[in-house]
């Protein structure tokens, strides 16, 4: 395979089709094929060659919390990066004020401008007050802990759970050690066979989380590229592929071809 750098093209050799990996009985595939262990290596050894990872977004923990706690499910990222810069600017005037509910429910209630119109933040009043109890408990937690310590240490915070705080510390510490369990991993991963049938991230986040690891190691990619190029290449997916990846029996092409005279 091959990818276009700024040095020009660069080739890597991936396994045989038919070899097996070292987990759950898979065999690597072929990288053209969607969904495929050779596909998610090739992916992601292409998303660092062409574009190098920078994943933090905010110039401290204090932050990358405020980023990850107003993005997530319901909330588009667009409107999540636009509802953390205005909070953002306000932190970096005076932290204290985000340690006021109202004060951070004020800014979330206002609308935001997103490509020159105005659109409304959900849940404004839900986040809002996980936002200021989330800053004010921030300060008693070790910040130099290692990194799973602190991702388990964020769970205790209002309205963190395991894949909010796994997305902070993948942040500020380029982690490998916590993954970012959505939708959409778990969509993949199901493709893959990695995760049962029946195991759900709301109940069972960390044992999914290892097998989501064991898979990484397993196609030598990190786990902080993996998790971002499956999110990226499964939101990004056309429907009917999205189909046809998670039923294999399900009839993707529904349509009627006529014939047409080609004047060359």
């Amino acid at each position: 395979m091959y990818a276009r750098s700024d040095a020009g093209y660069v080739g890597r050799a991936l396994p045989s089709a038919e070899q097996q990996l070292a987990i759950n009985g898979l065999v690597w595939g072929f990288a053209e094929e969607i969904g495929s262990p050779a596909y998610w290596a090739a992916q992601a050894w292409m998303w660092e060659v062409e574009a190098p990872s920078h994943y933090k977004l905010g110039r401290s923990l204090e932050e990358e919390l405020i980023a990850c706690l107003l993005g997530g499910y319901g909330i588009p990222a667009e409107v999540g990066l636009a509802a953390y810069e205005r909070v953002r600017t306000v932190n970096a005037e005076d932290p204290h004020r985000l340690l006021d509910e109202e004060v951070v429910l004020g800014l979330l209630k206002d609308p935001l401008e997103l490509n020159g119109r105005p659109v409304r933040y959900r849940f404004a009043k839900q986040k809002s007050a996980f936002l200021a109890g989330s800053m004010r408990e921030l300060r008693n937690l070790d910040q130099c802990a290692p990194d799973r310590e602190l991702r388990n240490a964020l769970t205790a915070l209002p309205g963190i759970g395991p894949k909010t705080a796994s997305w902070i510390v993948r942040n500020w510490r380029d982690s490998d050690c916590v993954a970012i369990l959505d939708t959409h991993v778990l969509r993949a991963g199901r493709v893959l066979t990695i995760f049962p049938e029946g195991k759900s991230v709301e109940r069972h986040y960390f044992e999914l989380e290892e097998a989501f690891l064991d898979f990484a190691e397993a196609i030598s990619v990190k786990a902080s590229v993996l998790d971002s190029v499956v999110w990226m290449n499964m939101r990004q997916m056309p429907a009917a592929i999205l189909r046809k990846l998670v039923d294999p029996s399900a009839e993707v092409f529904r349509c009627s071809i006529e014939p047409v005279q080609l004047d060359l």
